[in-house]
């Protein structure tokens, strides 16, 4: 073996130890997440698994913050579940801000807040030891509160429930949100939560219709944290055969559809681990309203959706 050709089987080996090494990480999370009892319990989960060691989690680095804005409600201890795993991916802090609602709040309500977040904080203890968990309790209006907060996170985190009048985190709420941030904001419905162990290995989908658009380079690095597989989505009206290439430490698919791109994510949604869209349509002003596409997946997609651009 010729000393060039030495070398590119090395480089081809550290690369697969590097893929197998980011999606046994996130496996190795996904199983952790699993194993909290109770999709909700008015008792934090104990952890069913041994001190975790230094090479199976992400360590913590005070690079960034992912915020979740969470209530007492499954959807509430759903987002902070996926808000954790984001944060344990990324070696990120957590900020858990739940907002009571304004005009005379009895204390009662206020240590009900507390509790909760106490409750929430121990359980992403139990399965992310190595997340640094800090918590907000506010009270007025919902969305302001969270633009406000959000201003300095690197991810947003918020549930979404369909008709649920006067929710603290409904629909109008996460659209608000979604909408005014600046940065990237996860909707996360229900059910939302990874149903097992053959959740970990599901791709990343993105639609668009560029490759150096906002959601596709997010794409990628979501995936790269993942160590999963990448499916960029395209609609058209010509059909055109599925590509597949490696880029880096993942395989990137490209498929065309011929239908519209909402019904095209909406269906993909379901062996997807997450969908990633653009916020707004083309030539929209960034604090603009979101766009028709984006709005009916987030209504309908059957996992969790990023918003970003």
């Amino acid at each position: 073996m010729s000393h060039l050709e030495k070398s590119r089987t090395q480089r081809e080996a550290r690369r697969d130890h590097a893929d197998r090494d980011h999606a046994a990480r996130y496996s190795e999370a996904v199983g952790r997440f699993l194993g909290v009892a109770g999709h909700r319990s008015e008792e934090p989960a104990r952890p069913t698994f041994a001190a975790a060691t230094p090479a199976a989690v992400t360590a913590v680095t005070a690079v960034g913050v992912v915020l979740a804005a969470v209530d007492d409600s499954p959807a509430g201890y759903t987002t902070a579940d996926h808000a954790a795993l984001e944060a344990e991916l990324r070696g990120w802090g957590l900020l858990l801000v739940h907002v009571q609602r304004t005009g005379g709040v009895r204390t009662p309500a206020r240590d009900d807040g507390a509790r909760l977040l106490d409750r929430l904080t121990e359980r992403v203890q139990a399965y992310s030891p190595t997340v640094a968990v800090t918590s907000r309790l506010l009270v007025g209006w919902a969305a302001p509160l969270l633009l406000a907060e959000a201003r300095d996170a690197g991810l947003v985190v918020v549930g979404h429930r369909h008709g649920a009048a006067g929710a603290m985190f409904g629909v109008s709420v996460g659209d608000r949100v979604a909408a005014a941030h600046t940065g990237v904001v996860l909707v996360v419905r229900v059910p939302g939560r990874p149903a097992g162990p053959g959740f970990s290995p599901r791709p990343i989908v993105v639609g668009a219709d560029r490759d150096d658009s906002p959601a596709v380079r997010f794409a990628r690095r979501e995936a790269e944290l993942r160590g999963t597989d990448l499916v960029i989505l395209r609609a058209g009206t010509t059909p055109r055969a599925e590509r597949v290439e490696t880029a880096g430490r993942i395989r990137v698919y490209r498929r065309f559809v011929v239908e519209e791109p909402g019904p095209a994510l909406i269906a993909a949604s379901t062996e997807a681990a997450a969908l990633v869209v653009g916020r707004h349509g083309p030539g929209r002003t960034p604090a603009g309203p979101i766009g028709s596409v984006t709005r009916s997946v987030v209504q309908h997609a059957q996992g969790p959706v990023f918003l970003v651009g």
